[in-house]
């Protein structure tokens, strides 16, 4: 049992808490709140002095929530009120969002996955938290804020596991488990410090491209013109053609609504009713086609009008989701290969700076280039390819059906499994009967010209079997959608990487020119090795400060039909168990 005196020292405890004035409580609820628990902790002081230690313990609980509570905006709607309790009586009922630029960043951050599309409780914590910053109650913004930091920490913290799905198509609707005890003292230390802008700022992808999208939102979200002119998508415009001076009219302002007209440009009037579609007018179409990843060509045709057509809102939709999307892209090696799928682009860093970038085809949509991390530990010259089971499956098979032939004119070879070089002869083989499932052997194409894999193969050793090789169909780096493998990253500028990876492992490709000479394969290890990292971006900001856009190729970027919310999640409107909270 608890001593008296040591009761009566924890009941002061309490009546200190709550008398000393929150850090930066301007709010009148707040000596209301105060009056309310300091009368019933004189009640308590008038009870039975014998109560135990964990009674107390209780009792102060019981005081927190009830402060917890009458100051929240709602308390049914605070995901985490029990945590809240506990850390708000720890830390003597401090107020921690005291700081404007700490509650500029939370907002900024909570904004962001809100206009994402994949949230609706945090597209109403972000509708919420301005509702409340507006109303300039301190105490109330305080609690709903920190319930916020709470959902957002344990937001990054779920990413690895869900941001695969949350980032390519799925929604958040389930409830965040609670933070830790230890994150959660840091975020009240930070707040009772001069530090909570940094601790949150430190929570933001630590990529330059998070903040340039952000600027990029923001300025799309000051135009006031938040409806653009659309243009025919039915029709196909030529350069050089007479168009109506309405439509002219009308590209004119949906180009200069996206930064690509100015002042400084004119069109050529035929007459009053015409137009002439050509310089000032085509240039800026055939900047607005090169910033879109669209052949430039100057045709305004359906590719070219859907983005035209694009608004504003849906494209702060794309750039919120992308800048989310570089929370799962690791930036910290200063050597690396990235591979932007829908850019059809991989760019090699060196020392952290941009040295070598190639146009690729990537995987058709039925065959998608899985997003992996891997690292490029050889080159192979003249490169044999042992064909996947699925490709021999769908592709080879059914051509053997017909035309037996088929083998010898592609050089491939059938081998009774990986471990064995014995060659099996096709003419034992009844392709007549053989079932595409049940296929017992494996194919092997040799090096050569008409290899699949070229003359270089980049070895990235991982679960999926991806990697990035030469080609011999170089034709298909013309088109504008290079989305055509069967998963596997074709280079364009194959040999230049070749060179420039040896280059920087102190070797020099010249010096196995007789292995290609003679098509005779070569391992070549690399002391250099860098990572490698294929990722998904279809909106990002230019080294100029352009935004650009591209094609969503294997529809990650659909949203969910729904209207946005400004009301809380239906989980959060209940008295959530704590197992519950614990399962996310």
């Amino acid at each position: 049992m608890m001593r008296g005196h040591d009761a009566c020292l924890a009941n002061l405890l309490i009546v200190f808490c709550f008398l000393a004035k929150p850090v930066g409580a301007t709010d009148t609820t707040d000596d209301g709140s105060i009056r309310f628990l300091v009368e019933k902790v004189e009640q308590t002081q008038r009870d039975d002095q014998t109560l135990s230690a964990d009674a107390h313990r209780q009792r102060a609980y019981q005081y927190a929530r009830d402060w917890i509570e009458a100051a929240a905006p709602d308390a049914t709607v605070l995901a985490y009120a029990s945590a809240l309790t506990e850390d708000y009586l720890a830390h003597g009922f401090s107020l921690i969002w005291t700081q404007p630029a700490a509650r500029d960043e939370l907002e900024t951050q909570v904004n962001v996955i809100s206009l994402a599309g994949f949230s609706p409780e945090f597209e109403w914590r972000a509708w919420q938290l301005r509702q409340l910053r507006a109303q300039n109650s301190d105490t109330a913004y305080d609690i709903f804020a920190t319930d916020t930091a709470y959902a957002l920490l344990s937001y990054l913290g779920a990413i690895p596991d869900k941001g695969m799905q949350w980032f390519f198509g799925a929604s958040h609707q389930a409830p965040l488990a609670v933070p830790s005890p230890q994150l959660r003292t840091s975020l009240f230390k930070a707040g009772l410090g001069p530090s909570l802008t940094q601790f949150l700022r430190k929570r933001r992808p630590q990529h330059p491209q998070y903040r340039a999208l952000i600027k990029q939102i923001i300025r799309l979200q000051d135009q006031a013109q938040p409806v653009w002119p659309s243009i025919p998508a039915d029709a196909l415009i030529y350069p050089d053609q007479a168009i109506t001076t309405r439509l002219a009219l009308n590209l004119v302002d949906n180009l200069r609504l996206q930064g690509f007209w100015d002042g400084s440009k004119r069109l050529e009037a035929i007459d009053g009713k015409a137009v002439r579609y050509r310089g000032d007018l085509r240039e800026a179409v055939e900047t607005f086609q090169q910033r879109h990843g669209l052949t430039v060509d100057g045709i305004i045709g359906p590719s070219t009008a859907k983005w035209f057509n694009l608004d504003a809102k849906s494209r702060i939709r794309l750039l919120a989701l992308n800048a989310e999307r570089l929370r799962l892209w690791p930036n910290r090696n200063p050597d690396r290969i990235v591979v932007n799928i829908p850019d059809y682009r991989m760019r090699l860093w060196h020392d952290d700076q941009n040295v070598f970038e190639s146009k690729v085809v990537v995987g058709r949509q039925s065959r998608r280039t899985p997003l992996f991390s891997s690292m490029l530990d050889s080159v192979v010259l003249n490169p044999s390819w042992n064909v996947p089971r699925s490709i021999v499956q769908r592709d080879i098979l059914p051509k053997l059906a017909d035309d037996q032939q088929y083998l010898s004119q592609h050089q491939y070879r059938i081998l009774p499994n990986w471990q064995s070089d014995t060659q099996i002869d096709p003419s034992t083989i009844d392709w007549k009967n053989v079932r595409t499932n049940g296929f017992p052997y494996r194919l092997q194409q040799a090096p050569g010209h008409g290899n699949a894999l070229g003359q270089y193969k980049f070895n990235t050793p991982n679960r999926n079997a991806i990697y990035l090789h030469d080609t011999p169909a170089q034709g298909l780096f013309n088109r504008s959608r290079r989305a055509f493998s069967s998963g596997c990253i074709r280079v364009e500028q194959a040999e230049q990487l070749a060179d420039l990876l040896l280059d920087l492992s102190g070797q020099k490709l010249s010096d196995y020119q007789g292995y290609l000479d003679k098509i005779q394969t070569k391992w070549v290890p690399l002391q250099k090795r860098l990572s490698v990292q294929t990722i998904y971006q279809t909106a990002w900001v230019t080294e100029e400060g352009k935004v650009a856009f591209r094609d969503d190729v294997y529809a990650y970027d659909v949203q969910t039909k729904r209207e946005v919310t400004t009301q809380e999640p239906h989980y959060l409107t209940q008295q959530r168990d704590p197992s519950l909270l614990r399962a996310q």
